[in-house]
């Protein structure tokens, strides 16, 4: 009912081609319908209108996983690729694909965008063009919050149309459902004026079939009434509201946790019409086209995954010999640097680079360089670490964090050191 166009009233021919294989089997093919030979509308009443059936295949068509030559973006699905079906391949020109990198199990997936058409289709070793999608996920992610002010009002507009539209659909339904419900009492009217009246048997059994039926009718009708009330009232007061709270706070909704990579996808489809992305040597250039036709390009750096930059690494080991891992990385989100999730560095992820890079920590490189620990500072200067402790708090005496528990080293002592009871 949804492909064949009989049931939206008009007569069709050639919708298939027959065809043999060597081995003497029969193929059908189905043809696109500029190719059918024969198409007549409103030839006789359908159950549905042309344009129904024709936004019908239109949403077949967008619903579509893998199939078809453009199927363009596709439903929402669950993964967390925030992008899935908006990226086209500057190269080629085609749509390309979303995979994912498990990680831990499967607990932590990682999408990744392939322009594999060529290589499906040709069978080429190569793809096209590949990258991860976490570092241009997050960049279309800033951009949509910095963009929300021009965009919010079309955006809201655009949710309440899709509201309406549900709304009315669901009112189409209910008015189905009473005509249904009409046309069976109208039957059973028929039906027990056309009886004989001297078979009084089957004229009690149809007169209460009609009575049946008038009360379903009246319950139908009344049901119908009441929803289309309660609809009107949900609608003016909690779904108006919505739409003005999702203008306002936009990045509250978007970074709501209860908020589904799901409906941020949505969320984005509704702002975005497709992004043509270009990698090249160490950025990705994205051409973000918006839904009215603004444009806007940004420069993404290159994401390598779980492979840091060697610059990175070189500056975190240059950084390591003044500052301990937390004032490593509040250095590093300072400068720009992002981690290849996108997101910013903590101590606990410069911990995790340090030692697999094996770059020395900031408490051996301080020992390196002759400072001596609390401990051993006191034993050095004659005095208890009490004292030494309060000489560095005064500044009477340098004072250097070794890590971020609150350890401290300090400088042997030389001919400007302070002496035990010298203040006295």
């Amino acid at each position: 009912m949804l492909r064949n166009p009989r049931y939206a009233g008009a007569f069709c021919f050639g919708r298939t081609h027959p065809s043999k294989h060597a081995d003497g089997s029969l193929h059908i093919h189905t043809l696109p319908q500029e190719q059918w030979l024969f198409l007549v509308r409103e030839v006789h009443a359908g159950y549905l209108s042309w344009e129904d059936y024709e936004a019908n295949l239109a949403q077949l068509r967008a619903n579509r996983q893998a199939h078809g030559e453009d199927r363009r973006h596709g439903p929402p699905r669950e993964g967390p690729a925030l992008l899935q079906g908006l990226v086209i391949c500057r190269r080629c020109g085609n749509r390309m694909t979303v995979g994912y990198h498990q990680v831990k199990g499967g607990k932590r997936l990682y999408p990744e965008d392939r322009c594999q058409k060529e290589h499906i289709e040709e069978g080429d070793d190569k793809c096209c063009q590949r990258l991860l999608g976490v570092g241009l996920d997050t960049a279309i992610a800033d951009l949509l919050l910095a963009q929300l002010t021009p965009l919010a009002i079309e955006t809201s507009i655009q949710i309440h149309a899709d509201l309406q539209a549900q709304v009315q659909e669901a009112g189409r339904l209910r008015a189905q459902q009473v005509e249904r419900a009409r046309y069976a009492a109208e039957l059973a009217q028929r039906r027990f004026l056309r009886v004989d009246p001297e078979n009084r048997l089957v004229a009690d059994v149809l007169e209460a079939d009609w009575n049946a039926r008038l009360r379903e009718l009246a319950e139908v009708q009344e049901q119908a009434e009441r929803q289309q009330v309660a609809e009107q009232r949900k609608r003016s007061a909690l779904e108006q509201q919505a739409i003005a709270d999702l203008v306002d706070d936009f990045p509250r909704v978007w970074n709501d946790p209860r908020s589904s990579d799901r409906d941020r996808k949505r969320l984005v489809r509704l702002l975005l019409e497709d992004v043509t992305v270009l990698r090249q040597e160490d950025a990705i250039t994205a051409h973000v086209r918006f839904k009215g036709g603004a444009t806007q390009t940004l420069t993404v750096p290159l994401s390598r995954g779980h492979c840091s930059s060697p610059e990175l690494i070189a500056l975190i080991d240059q950084l390591l010999e003044d500052f301990t891992d937390a004032e490593v990385a509040e250095q590093l989100n300072g400068r720009g640097w992002r981690t290849y999730e996108g997101k910013p560095f903590t101590a606990a992820r410069v911990l995790s680079l340090r030692r697999y890079h094996q770059l020395k920590a900031h408490s051996i490189r301080l020992a390196e360089r002759g400072l001596l620990s609390a401990d051993e500072a006191a034993s050095a200067y004659g005095v208890c670490r009490q004292t030494i402790m309060q000489w560095g708090q005064a500044g009477l005496l340098p004072m250097y964090r070794v890590n971020d528990r609150g350890m401290v080293a300090f400088p042997p002592p030389d001919e400007h050191a302070p002496r035990k009871h010298a203040h006295k």
